[in-house]
């Protein structure tokens, strides 16, 4: 899938305009064009520079010809031509395409970071109006998706805020012709916030991680795409940097486990209801790691529905599969003398993935704060030999 931002911002660098390009759209379309593509601030009546990315400009998503423009030029961009740049390619992927509007609060007229504004579009009596921007995306979501469809293609979408607004996805996915997939960009643990900028990965309260297994389970035709990433303290550019820890110490492989023990809670091996990703280099590069590879980690079917087990004190949550139980502690607590289900079990992590016959059968095990773990059957195998 190819990124693009999606209709609600116009990209102005020189690498992410559409069509005829922004000065074109601002001499036709502008602010004071009858057909008026761009939103218009509500103090100082001008075009909406952001914040966080100033080569971005909020837009007028309620205007059906923007959204049309969006879509053709987005099209013409990457299919047309005798060898168009999206051969291959099955659809895009769609930046800030959520049901809340983009950097709210964080907008100023164009230039002038010191006049802060709002949007006309989504704004009544001086208020932000959400449910106006909500019905403009939706609408958005319900012509495209047929109209990619009709092309051969399929829409992904950047839609977010999984662990505290878990009931926007479920009424995406029932949508009557729902978005291919939707990103999580922030799932099990994230680089966002103070703890964020200080060089932490921040992990949900349980709660919220609740909220996104649970979420995951409930989809039953969009894709859920759990997009996990945070920073190590680490000058390594390759895979060693994994290696690494952040400001707290919690070493890259160990926030990996959790998150993948997290993603097999709330995974449905019938369906494939999700997709999950690690970084600890941004975005600019990913690592096929061996426990993403069956050959070195493949547990067969899920047996049944993740469970809550408590111990002596704390508790975990746990999935059994046929080799063994995927167990995860998404609690701010340590969990002490947690039962092995069923008689004895190997403890398995990143660190004796590749010697899984050394490690000593335990009936009860104690797991972190923040960790994930496999238990491993007695003969039973790690990788993909037995199923």
């Amino acid at each position: 899938f190819l990124y693009k931002n999606g209709p609600a911002l116009y990209n102005t660098a020189s690498w992410g305009q559409i069509g005829k390009g922004w000065d074109w759209l601002l001499e036709h379309h502008g602010v004071h064009c009858a057909d008026r593509w761009v939103a218009v601030g509500r103090t100082h009546g001008g075009c909406l520079q952001g914040e966080p990315y100033p080569n971005e400009r909020l837009m007028n998503l309620g205007n059906a010809n923007w959204q049309r423009y969006w879509a053709e030029e987005t099209w013409a961009n990457f299919w047309s031509g005798p060898s168009p740049f999206g051969e291959g390619a099955d659809g895009i992927f769609a930046d800030n395409c959520g049901y809340r509007m983009p950097w709210q609060g964080r907008w100023h007229l164009e230039g002038q970071a010191d006049k802060p504004d709002m949007p006309t579009d989504y704004t009544s009596d001086g208020t932000h109006v959400p449910e106006l921007y909500r019905a403009h995306i939706k609408d958005f979501h319900r012509w495209v998706v047929p109209w990619l469809r009709e092309r051969d293609r399929r829409l992904v979408i950047n839609f977010g805020r999984m662990a505290r607004q878990p009931e926007n996805w479920l009424e995406l996915d029932a949508e009557p012709q729902p978005v291919f997939a939707a990103m999580e960009e922030g799932a099990f643990v994230h680089p966002w916030g103070t703890l964020g900028r200080q060089g932490n990965f921040v992990f949900w309260s349980e709660q919220e991680w609740l909220n996104q297994i649970k979420t995951m389970r409930q989809l039953r035709r969009v894709r859920a795409l759990m997009n996990v990433h945070g920073p190590v303290v680490s000058e390594a550019e390759e895979i060693r940097r994994m290696d690494a820890t952040d400001a707290s110490g919690n070493r890259a492989w160990d926030v990996l486990w959790y998150a993948l023990a997290s993603f097999l809670q709330g995974y449905d091996d019938v369906r494939q209801n999700a997709y999950m990703n690690f970084t600890v280099w941004g975005y600019s590069r990913f690592y096929w790691f061996d426990e993403f590879d069956p050959k070195y980690l493949h547990l067969g079917r899920a047996v049944g529905e993740m469970q809550q087990v408590n111990g002596e004190s704390g508790s975990i949550y746990m999935r059994e599969f046929d080799d063994g139980w995927v167990v995860v502690n998404p609690t701010r607590m340590d969990a002490i003398a947690i039962p092995v289900p069923r008689g004895k079990a190997r403890i398995i992590h990143h660190d004796n993935l590749e010697k899984t016959d050394q490690a000593p059968q335990v009936d009860a095990f104690d797991l972190a704060s923040h960790r994930g773990i496999v238990l491993l059957k007695p003969g039973r195998r790690i990788g993909n030999e037995d199923n």
